[in-house]
């Protein structure tokens, strides 16, 4: 990564050490991805999560608490719902189709390169009608400050027991996904909503929800 960095600097107009990067249409091989831990916030813990995010908010007319209900209903990743517009609802139905990146901004696709159109239930529905629609998008709210104050808000709650982890903002899509599959909902569809593999959803949540009993046969 640093020498593909070394090879564009060096052939920027303004520094001409080299006429052409010869690494410039070079992918640097990725590293192997480590499974992430899936967790799952307890019902009985939500209610304190977005208690903490809703108080005392420092940017006007933000509220985070929203951004974070509307995650653990929808199973969006951050990004997406960051990117997330008015004139994408249709039906009762949101089309997921952009993805806003920490590094780059808006990007015209999803992390999986794939739309999707996800179900607004009542609790969606509540959220949007409180937000206004002056804007292009639904949450014009800086990401970044979403992921800091996520984190600033629970590491209280989690220093004095009142949470079981230090959540993390990507755990309310945990969360929804793994609700979905405790409610019932076929795997192919919670799929489609998350934007997933039935594969991956079978990995990675499957093993994840509440505890079961051995039925005798």
């Amino acid at each position: 990564m640093y020498t593909k960095t070394m090879y564009k600097w060096a052939a920027q107009e303004d520094v001409g050490y080299l006429d052409k990067n010869p690494l410039a249409s070079f992918k640097m091989p990725k590293a192997p991805q480590k499974d992430e831990d899936i967790i799952v916030i307890p019902r009985d813990e939500v209610g304190l999560v977005l208690a903490a995010l809703e108080a005392k908010q420092t940017y006007k007319n933000v509220n985070w608490a929203w951004y974070t209900e509307f995650m653990l209903q929808t199973a969006m990743r951050t990004g997406e719902v960051r990117a997330l517009r008015w004139d994408d609802i249709k039906d009762n139905k949101i089309l997921v189709h952009q993805n806003w990146t920490l590094t780059h901004g808006l990007k015209n696709s999803t992390k999986t390169n794939k739309k999707r159109w996800v179900p607004l239930n009542n609790k969606c529905r509540e959220i949007l009608s409180q937000l206004s629609q002056n804007e292009e998008y639904i949450f014009p709210w800086d990401r970044l400050a979403f992921q800091s104050y996520f984190r600033k808000k629970l590491q209280p709650l989690y220093q004095a027991e009142l949470i079981s982890h230090a959540y993390r903002p990507y755990d309310c899509r945990h969360t929804a996904i793994s609700r979905w599959i405790e409610a019932g909902i076929p795997v192919p569809q919670v799929a489609n909503w998350a934007g997933n593999t039935s594969e991956i959803i079978f990995k990675h949540y499957c093993n994840s929800t509440k505890e079961y009993e051995m039925p005798e046969l």
